[in-house]
């Protein structure tokens, strides 16, 4: 996994990110060291950050990401989704980086790991199954596949349609239909045991279309990225947060979400990504998972008390019991639901000083709370006995600011510069940078910032 923050007030954007890349195998999990924090322009105040998926379709971010900046040149673009715009449109038309066959073999992947998932929980459904009479005999196992596939698909279009996909509704049936011969073998491969019918099998080959053509992406195939910065027509800071799915047909599947931006009636903004527990428990001053629990808690308390109370009177009968019963639910509702506004509030006020503080921040006080925000994620990793140790290593910290550009504050390094003079030279720089001081790089050791 991956810890990412970003903080944004008037002066500049920091962004800050872990460098742990987990890698499962045979149920363990390894640790690497990864860059996911990128320039995405080496003439404008743009940068990226990735989390989850390291490559799409194969190919690392880092490439794609570096031979799109390569690719934008010296274009400068009025907004910040104008960059984002390009960047979609340079993922869906580049072929040589995503070949048909290689956008074929991924999506049949997918499906195959859908699949998986599918079959995972028809098993444990047929354990649960052999103590339930009404599923018992020799049909039980195939009653309860073909339940569970059609409930998976009753799921499935209740969801929306991939608004990138608008204008071709069809291209998951089309791309099964290319494939209809592999989908069949796998759903061979994955349900032959449960002996499901032609029902049940025509619904797994709709979910494969659906995979495509609605709105959600597997965690196993979704890349997140966090493109911030400014446009040439914007003084403010702006950051937009787009997940990616794969290449379908020549269509990149993606959803983006509204871009915030710092102006006079927003003068802060704080977001983390990926791994965000500790995050917001600073900033709430609580944690998520225990805010679900103590409300859950107190609901049950309130809800069960007064029928505990009216259970004990003396000398009331069961009946009119009952409507006393009914009498006080709404009111024991209507106290849950204040409880919860009210913590909603509370959580609001806890906010408030940290946003007024950060709004005031100098930019090197930014990149210091947002690289300390990441620790903080990597810390409680560190200390959790019986969680993975997903976020690690050293915190890669840039500066955005509309009159600096990317400025790098902390970056982890694979080769000792001592060494590479050839990398300076080849872009124009002395070793030392100018004056005898050292060179603030970009990915390639080129920016010099303001």
């Amino acid at each position: 996994m991956t810890s990412e923050v970003v903080v944004m007030n008037r002066l500049g954007i920091a962004l800050a990110s872990d460098s742990a890349a987990t890698v499962y195998s045979g149920g363990r999990a390894k640790i690497f060291h990864a860059d996911k924090l990128f320039m995405v322009s080496r003439r404008h105040p743009i940068g990226v950050m990735i989390y989850n998926n390291s490559s799409l379709l194969g190919v690392p971010w880092e490439t794609i990401l570096k031979m799109f900046r390569n690719h934008l040149g010296e274009t400068e673009l009025d907004t910040l989704e104008e960059y984002a715009d390009h960047l979609i449109a340079y993922l869906s038309n580049h072929k040589s980086f995503f070949p048909e066959d290689v956008q074929q073999r991924f999506y049949l992947d997918l499906v195959k790991t859908f699949f998986e998932g599918i079959s995972k929980g028809v098993e444990a459904a047929v354990l649960v199954s052999l103590t339930d009479s009404e599923d018992d005999g020799p049909d039980g196992p195939t009653k309860v596949a073909k339940r569970i596939i059609l409930e998976s698909l009753a799921d499935w279009r209740k969801k929306p349609d991939a608004p990138c996909f608008v204008a071709e509704p069809d291209i998951g049936k089309q791309l099964a239909g290319r494939n209809s011969g592999e989908i069949h073998s796998l759903i061979a491969k994955y349900f032959a045991g449960w002996q499901i019918d032609s029902v049940a099998q025509d619904a797994l080959y709709e979910l494969t279309t659906m995979l495509v053509s609605k709105d959600e992406i597997l965690a196993e195939s979704l890349s997140g990225l966090v493109i911030a910065g400014y446009g040439s027509t914007e003084h403010f800071p702006v950051m937009q947060a787009i997940e990616l799915g794969e290449i379908f047909l020549g269509k990149l599947k993606y959803r983006r979400f509204p871009a915030q931006r710092v102006d006079s009636e927003n003068p802060s903004i704080i977001q983390p990504f990926a791994e965000h527990e500790m995050v917001e428990t600073f900033l709430n001053g609580i944690s998520p998972a225990f805010e679900i629990q103590l409300i859950d808690a107190i609901a049950g308390v309130v809800l069960r008390l007064p029928d505990a109370i009216i259970d004990e009177l003396p000398g009331i009968s069961r009946k009119r019991k009952e409507e006393f019963k009914q009498k006080v639910q709404p009111t024991s509702k209507w106290l849950i639901e204040a409880f919860a506004k009210k913590l909603d509030n509370q959580i609001e006020q806890h906010k408030q000083p940290v946003h007024q503080a950060i709004a005031f921040l100098p930019k090197n006080e930014l990149a210091h709370f947002a690289a300390s925000l990441v620790n903080l994620n990597s810390f409680q990793k560190r200390m959790s006995i019986d969680e993975d140790e997903t976020v690690a290593g050293p915190i890669d910290v840039a500066v955005i600011s509309k009159g600096d550009g990317f400025v790098w504050i902390a970056r982890k390094h694979y080769f000792p510069r001592e060494l590479n003079y050839h990398f300076f030279r080849n872009y124009g720089l002395p070793r030392g940078g100018l004056d005898g001081k050292e060179a603030n790089q970009d990915d390639e050791g080129t920016h010099l910032g303001g």
